[in-house]
């Protein structure tokens, strides 16, 4: 089998961890489908979901969940679990999961690794990212029109794109767990003027000393990414060298500090990274963002990594460390009739 893999990604370099492994969520061979209920009765327009609400047949800790699966744009099941944690406990959020599944208002999709096989058979890798279904796009775009969600199309036809932000929103769910973040958006308008090009997203935090910023953007093995982020630091320098710094739609304009986050799978992959395109000559400090180092207890705490001419550096962020699960507000599970 690895020697199969080997001979597939002859032409692409894989920046493996430590232990000789590489991320699903970072892997060139990751192929994504939708997994469809037995049971599948989907909705096709927002009258058909407003008319579930009204006749109760979707309650409100269904909708948060719907909500959340927008606000997340493509999450995997573990992640909406811990999103939800202060509300409603994992059975819970898995069985709304199901419900809204069953009406097409999201969709699950089912993920392996391209020539990956174990006895002759294909792996499937729970748990499963999710996404809005036709009707659930549709609704969430009626109920919150001022939002900018994604259509169900969009993941059909880019599994690289599931990979993408299943990767950075265990970034984003992460961050929420430290406690200290008070703002994430997806794509927004930097620099004052929409013609420049979004970054993958930017996240805020409120100190003592003021506000601290964060742009983010991902580096990923099946793209081009030292181009990509030649280009993309590139425009940030345009825009910092006329303004002194980068604006954020929706963020102050004078934060405390801004850091410009590339998030990378590995060491390996931050070093390759660094050696490529120096990135401690830009004029904005950057800092790089490696899930191989994500811990279970600490969270983001010791996940980041500055840059220099030596090369990279691991740094403690105190304020990032996770938190001790909270307790819900109140417990929704039914109890069970005899």
């Amino acid at each position: 089998m690895v020697q199969q893999q080997d001979q597939m990604l002859g032409a692409i370099q894989l920046f493996q961890r430590e232990d000789g492994t590489t991320s699903i969520w970072d892997h060139p061979n990751f192929k994504s489908s939708i997994a469809l209920p037995d049971d599948y009765k989907p909705l096709t327009r927002a009258e058909e979901g407003l008319e579930l609400i009204k006749r109760r047949r979707l309650n409100e800790e269904q909708i948060m969940v719907l909500k959340v699966v927008a606000d997340a744009m493509c999450a995997n099941e573990n992640q909406l679990r811990r999103y939800l944690s202060k509300k409603i406990s994992p059975s819970v959020t898995s069985k709304h999961l199901k419900v809204l599944g069953k009406f097409g208002l999201v969709e699950r999709h089912k993920c392996r690794l391209a020539f990956i096989e174990e006895e002759g058979k294909e792996v499937i890798r729970p748990p499963g990212p999710h996404t809005l279904g036709i009707g659930g796009y549709k609704l969430m775009n009626h109920l919150y029109n001022e939002s900018n969600f994604a259509t169900s199309d969009s993941w059909r036809q880019d599994s690289m794109a599931v990979q993408r932000y299943v990767a950075m929103n265990e970034v984003r769910c992460l961050a929420v767990e430290s406690g200290s973040v008070r703002g994430w958006t997806w794509h927004p308008f930097v620099g004052g003027l929409s013609k420049y090009k979004k970054p993958f997203a930017a996240m805020r935090l409120e100190t003592e000393k003021g506000e601290l910023q964060f742009l983010i953007d991902r580096a990923q093995m099946s793209q081009n990414f030292v181009g990509y982020l030649q280009m993309r630091l590139a425009e940030f320098r345009y825009i910092h060298d006329r303004q002194g710094k980068i604006l954020i739609d929706g963020f102050t304009a004078n934060p405390m500090q801004q850091v410009v986050v590339i998030s990378v799978s590995s060491v390996s992959m931050a070093k390759f990274l660094q050696e490529q395109l120096r990135l401690h000559t830009y004029p904005f400090m950057i800092w790089l963002l490696i899930d191989e180092w994500f811990d279970e207890k600490t969270g983001l705490q010791d996940a980041f990594a500055e840059v220099s001419k030596e090369g990279i550096r691991r740094i403690r962020l105190a304020v990032f460390r996770k938190k001790e699960p909270p307790e819900r507000t109140e417990s929704h599970e039914r109890p069970r009739k005899r």
